[in-house]
C-alpha cells in the first residue's frame, strides 16, 4: 500500500457502510459516505476518487447510473457491492459495464481490503503505462525517422 492519502466514496445505507470504512480505516484513505446516487454525482466533480464502493441498488437508483457519470473519467474505479455477487450473470453485467469488481453483501473486511489494494494497483500501473507511453511519443517525436544504420545503409545499396 503506498503512503499517499486516497479518497474513497462509500455508497451505502447499510452495515456495509461500516464494514467498508472500518476495513479501510487503517490506511491513509479519506473515506467518505454517501447515501444516493444524486449524493456522489454532486460530490464527483471534486471529492477525486479513487475507489467507490456502491450498493447495487440505491433508493434513487443503481449502480449503473453512476458507471455512466464515471465513463468520463477513467481514474476512479467502482466496486458493486452486491447481494446477489455470487451469482454469474450480476457479476458479468457489471463487469461488462464498466465495474473494476463486485464484492458480497455484507461485505468482509479482508475482499475489501484486497479490492481496494488491486485498484490502487492497477491505478498505478495505468499510470505507469501513460507515462511510457508519453516518453516513447516525446522521444518518436524528437527524432521521428529511425536512425539508418551501417548495416541497414548497405542492406539499402544491394550489399
Amino acid at each position: 500500500m503506498t503512503t499517499i492519502p486516497r479518497r474513497v466514496l462509500v455508497v451505502s445505507t447499510r452495515e456495509d457502510r461500516d464494514n467498508v470504512t472500518s476495513a479501510l480505516s487503517r490506511w491513509a484513505i479519506d473515506p467518505v459516505c454517501c447515501s444516493s446516487v444524486s449524493e456522489v454525482c454532486a460530490l464527483l466533480p471534486n471529492a477525486c476518487p479513487s475507489i467507490i464502493f456502491c450498493e447495487e441498488t440505491l433508493a434513487d437508483g443503481t449502480y449503473r447510473e453512476l458507471l455512466r457519470e464515471l465513463s468520463k473519467s477513467t481514474k476512479t474505479r467502482l466496486v458493486v457491492i452486491s447481494r446477489a455477487a455470487d451469482c454469474e450473470d450480476t457479476y458479468n453485467e457489471a463487469i461488462t459495464l464498466g465495474a473494476f469488481d463486485m464484492i458480497a453483501s455484507p461485505c468482509r473486511r479482508s475482499d475489501v481490503q484486497w479490492l481496494a489494494i488491486r485498484a490502487m494497483q492497477d491505478q498505478v500501473r495505468r499510470c505507469a503505462s501513460r507515462r511510457h507511453s508519453k516518453l516513447v511519443a516525446e522521444s518518436l517525436g524528437s527524432n521521428p525517422e529511425p536512425s539508418e544504420t551501417a548495416a541497414s545503409k548497405g542492406a539499402s545499396q544491394g550489399r
